[in-house]
């Protein structure tokens, strides 16, 4: 038996059992999907990756007229399943016709399943069966049901889906991550003569959409996205990238101007990055703010040194070789603002040689980061900026010693 045939066995082995309530099933990493029944038959499904996000395509693909002041999610946020009851609220108040229900309903089941079938194929998954008496509880949100389903019909359909998706070789690439190019030099090589294409694939694939929303953006299938995509993420080109939800940010019914966020907002370090190349700007802002932190990007040069003192950043990523002003020209402008000394200046080139090291230190950077941008090395020297930085304030005379004598010619 296949890994993906265990949650058919599972769901098959309710048939005949009118069993009402909910299985929740998790993988090793924490991820949980949620399937809910009502005498043995499907009526929603949930969890799983970017709840709010999948929420927002749902609504924009199936219903695209509907107009979201009209959404009372500080009623909804009530619930458990919050998006159901928005679907039956918004069906009851006439703002969707029944048909656009269904398709919501239908289209989150089936895109929890698949996404149940590709985590069976990585791991063995845990499941567990949880019993509701006579029926959901009010605050559940599924007191009324809009549309029960067969589980052998629309397991039919979603194994369909993952056979096609097996069958092309994809089983590794998830519909939910995002495409975000990862060596953008080698990549427009393969679209020589073609540089609308290039551009038009540059402003896409920059980490932002995962593949489900890109085929949306594209009008096309995931499985045609992903299938033309494949070869660029085999050969490193292209890779794929787990992004976060969205906050939910719609308008309240009675309320002026005001934001609902799921998220918490917290303090985070800004990051700016000052390189002439739109790419590389493109990239470093999906590694920054992936990782949390405040990013901007600087393409000009004659802006950078007005920009980073409005701004006052944690750390600066440099490019070297820039028209007008180079890099070693602005690192020096910056080190000679006392507010601005003690920011870690890494120098972004694509020569990597010992001349270019040497002069860098020189001028006041505090590392080297050679081209083309490699997500995992950006990472490591934000981390290793940052500790070192907290390190300085710890013991500002020892590291001003150690800075001297390291860059001393």
């Amino acid at each position: 038996m296949s890994s993906s045939g265990v949650l058919k066995q599972k769901l098959q082995s309710l048939q005949g059992k009118k069993f009402t309530g909910r299985i929740d099933i998790k993988n090793s990493k924490g991820k949980e999907w949620r399937l809910y029944f009502c005498l043995s038959r499907l009526m929603w499904a949930d969890g799983g990756y970017h709840p709010y996000r999948a929420w927002e395509r749902l609504l924009n693909k199936y219903c695209p007229h509907l107009d979201h002041h009209f959404i009372d999610i500080n009623k909804a946020k009530e619930f458990e399943c919050w998006n159901y009851y928005l679907i039956v609220s918004l069906l009851q108040r006439f703002l969707i016709t029944k048909e656009q229900a269904l398709c919501l309903i239908n289209e989150k089941i089936k895109q929890i399943l698949f996404d149940i079938y590709q985590a069976e194929n990585q791991e063995k998954l845990k499941y567990n069966f949880i019993l509701v008496e006579d029926n959901f509880p009010e605050e559940s949100g599924l007191k009324v049901s809009i549309t029960l389903l067969k589980i052998e019909t629309i397991l039919n359909t979603v194994e369909s889906q993952w056979q096609q998706w097996e069958n092309a070789g994809l089983n590794r690439f998830s519909p939910n991550f995002a495409p975000v190019v990862k060596n953008p030099v080698l990549l427009q090589q393969k679209f020589k003569g073609k540089e609308k294409t290039y551009r038009k694939l540059i402003s896409l694939l920059n980490g932002k959409f995962p593949l489900t929303e890109l085929a949306d953006k594209l009008n096309l299938t995931i499985l045609k996205v992903t299938l033309w995509l494949k070869p660029y993420l085999e050969q490193d080109l292209i890779s794929l990238v787990e992004i976060k939800d969205k906050s939910v940010q719609i308008t309240l019914i009675g309320v002026t101007n005001h934001d609902y966020k799921i998220t918490n907002t917290t303090h985070q370090q800004l990051i700016i990055c000052v390189d002439d190349s739109l790419q590389v700007c493109q990239i470093m802002e999906h590694i920054v703010t992936e990782a949390g932190y405040q990013y901007f990007s600087i393409q000009n040069p004659l802006k950078a040194l007005p920009e980073i003192l409005k701004r006052k950043p944690d750390l600066i990523f440099l490019d070297l070789i820039m028209p007008i002003v180079n890099g070693y020209e602005i690192c020096s402008q910056i080190r000679r603002v006392s507010a601005l000394k003690d920011i870690p200046i890494i120098i972004l080139t694509s020569n990597d040689g010992m001349v270019d090291r040497v002069r860098s230190k020189l001028v006041g950077a505090n590392g080297f980061l050679g081209k083309p941008i490699d997500q995992e090395k950006v990472l490591a020297k934000i981390k290793a900026s940052f500790r070192a930085k907290k390190s300085s304030k710890s013991d500002d005379a020892s590291t001003t010693l150690e800075f001297k004598t390291e860059t001393s010619p």
